[in-house]
C-alpha cells in the first residue's frame, strides 16, 4: 500500500465583515495606543500593510506575536482569546481600515 499523499494546507478564507468589526473593536481598545489609529506607529513599529505582510507572511505568524509578544511588543494571549488575536490580525492585514 502506497503512504497518503500530504495534504495542502486549507486555504485561507478572507475575513468575514463581522471578523474585520471585532478586530478594528480589539485595535482601538488594546493597540491604537502603541500603533496609531493608521497603524503607522508612535511607541510601537509601523504595522501598516506593506512591510509588514513582508515580514510576516502569514496570518499565522502575526497572531504567534500578538498572542507571545515579541521585543517591546507586550504578550496579549492572557489578555484576549484566540478569537480576538485572529480578528485583529485579520483587522491590521485588512488594512487597518
Amino acid at each position: 500500500m502506497e503512504p497518503a499523499a500530504p495534504e495542502d494546507p486549507p486555504e485561507s478564507q478572507p475575513a468575514s465583515p463581522e471578523e474585520i468589526a471585532a478586530g478594528k473593536s480589539v485595535y482601538l481598545q488594546r493597540c491604537v495606543g502603541c500603533h496609531a489609529l493608521d497603524g503607522s506607529g508612535i511607541v510601537g513599529p509601523d504595522i501598516r500593510p506593506g512591510e509588514v505582510l513582508e515580514k510576516y507572511a502569514s496570518a499565522e505568524a502575526m497572531e504567534a506575536i500578538v498572542r507571545d509578544g515579541l521585543g517591546e511588543m507586550p504578550e496579549f494571549g492572557s489578555k484576549l482569546t484566540d478569537a480576538e488575536i485572529a480578528a485583529v490580525v485579520a483587522y491590521v492585514r485588512g488594512g487597518l481600515g
